[in-house]
């Protein structure tokens, strides 16, 4: 998943993180863990911007049924690996970087715990991907560190912190602050002085929305 400042993207995995990746903490996209992932995300960004202070994800911000998420790692045996430029991603995209940032592959075993901080009720979830980051050789973003594009297949999940969902909203994009996804996720991202953040959402297969998993709406 991919991370602001707290977005977790699966690459596992916060672009976030704009978030989905291993932990990918897009919120910093730093190369990872990692986000994203809007992401939020993560863990699988690949960014050396330092992360900022942490991000606290919520579902359904704003609202009496607010609940705070937290997640952990069961099983982690991803690995992370720097693509060359010009390596074939899926989704018709191919590895590019903008030093000091380079593209790369999350893949192998991701298995993610998450608990509704309100109730502790935790659901476990298979979320191993695999998943890409790649960069635009020129930031597409006025004032922008760095964008790039995250993509993941197979499942993963993203949590969406503050800035992702506020860029999300700007675009005309509801997401929930936590989901899985299966199939083909592909999502644009940003990188400032604040951190990363997901600019865009694009999915081809299912998902599920956490929230409401955790609250037990579903």
């Amino acid at each position: 998943m991919l991370a602001d400042c707290g977005d977790r993207i699966n690459s596992q995995s916060s672009i976030g993180g704009i978030s989905a990746m291993r932990h990918i903490k897009l919120a910093a996209l730093v190369p990872i863990t990692a986000l994203l992932a809007i992401a939020a995300p993560a863990t699988a960004a690949q960014a050396t911007t330092a992360a900022t202070s942490a991000t606290t994800y919520t579902c359904y911000p704003g609202t009496p049924a607010a609940f705070g998420v937290s997640n952990s790692d069961v099983v982690n045996k991803q690995v992370t690996t720097t693509l060359a430029d010009g390596t074939p991603i899926p989704g018709g995209f191919v590895a590019q970087s903008d030093p000091p940032y380079y593209p790369s592959v999350t893949s192998g075993p991701l298995v993610e715990s998450f608990t509704n901080d309100t109730t502790q009720k935790t659901i476990v979830r298979n979320v191993s991907g695999p998943n890409w980051f790649t960069y635009d050789p020129t930031p597409t973003v006025p004032g922008a560190l760095a964008t790039g594009t995250y993509v993941a297949t197979g499942t993963t999940y993203q949590l969406f912190g503050p800035m992702s969902e506020a860029a999300l909203k700007a675009a005309g994009i509801s997401e929930p602050t936590l989901v899985f996804t299966t199939g083909l996720l592909v999502m644009h991202f940003a990188i400032d002085s604040s951190g990363p953040y997901v600019t865009s959402f694009s999915l081809k297969g299912t998902q599920q929305d956490g929230c409401a998993i955790l609250s037990g709406r579903h």
